[in-house]
């Protein structure tokens, strides 16, 4: 009896498991299934494509304003990495093993900053931005998006440094070894788990991020991926090319999916390494 119940409720839960993965690939599914269709073809995105042609793909990878807005996003998410990575990783290890009133003040003040919206902070962000004449400039929407986005990584980081064990800065103390020494050679190998998750977070926030590069960025030569997108969507004609504008989209999350595949195992890897070695 006990043997059947287990295989039951193996049998639900594997049906449950595959429940969810449809509700999650079904989106997948309508975008590659109506990318793969003519601009004329308007049955219903449920039904598979009777005759898929590859042609929408051609189109946005010859299109030379395609290869400039991703060159764009790229180098907005590696000016991101840059900027954010190295002093919220100092910041979280430098909050995490320091006591005081002042440091909790700190901590309160980095999550509520967190707390807040950034729709909230739009027009004052986008005159600061004018006035500093970094609007249409990749660096600009960088320090921004590395800016507004600090605070969670440094709650992040902070969190997991608490998690490494002190004794291995005391017994770099005992060796001779400073702290900036013991962070680049300790400490921030241990991060390496959080570093890719918040390496993978910056890159899928450099190709989703719409508001802000819509106001910062109005020439044609400086848009981001998501722009050019929107550009696809926005026809002249008022007859949007929706199998054109679902082939650019799945052009865009590629290079997302295919980052978090080649760094997934490095991520449980790591995650695991954090946990004997804390």
């Amino acid at each position: 009896m006990k043997k059947k119940r287990r295989i039951y409720e193996k049998a639900a839960l594997a049906l449950l498991c595959a429940a969810i993965i449809l509700v999650f690939f079904f989106p997948l599914y309508v975008l590659v299934n109506v990318s793969l269709r003519e601009f004329t073809d308007l049955s219903s995105r449920l039904i598979p494509t009777k005759n898929p042609i590859p042609d929408n793909y051609r189109e946005i990878l010859e299109n030379p304003l395609f290869w400039k807005a991703l060159r764009n996003t790229c180098a907005v998410f590696l000016l991101d990495v840059l900027f954010q990575i190295p002093i919220a990783s100092i910041a979280g290890y430098g909050l995490a093993r320091s006591q005081g009133r002042i440091v909790n003040m700190i901590r309160s003040f980095n999550i509520l900053v967190m707390m807040l919206p950034g729709t909230a902070l739009l027009v004052g962000t986008y005159s600061l931005m004018t006035k500093l004449h970094l609007t249409n400039s990749l660096v600009g929407l960088a320090l921004l998006e590395a800016g507004t986005s600090m605070t969670g990584a440094m709650f992040f980081y902070t969190t997991f440094s608490t998690m490494i064990p002190v004794d291995l800065d005391d017994a770099a103390a005992i060796d001779g070894a400073g702290v900036i020494r013991t962070y680049f050679q300790i400490i921030l190998p241990q991060m390496k788990a959080i570093t890719v998750t918040r390496i993978i977070s910056l890159l899928i926030v450099s190709f989703n991020s719409y508001l802000m590069p819509l106001y910062l960025l109005t020439k044609a030569d400086k848009y981001t991926v998501l722009l050019f997108v929107r550009k696809i969507f926005a026809s002249s004609n008022a007859v949007a090319d929706i199998p054109l504008a679902f082939a650019s989209c799945m052009i865009m999350i590629a290079p997302m999916l295919l980052l978090y595949f080649l760094l997934q195992k490095q991520i449980i890897g790591s995650q695991l390494d954090s946990a004997v070695k804390g």
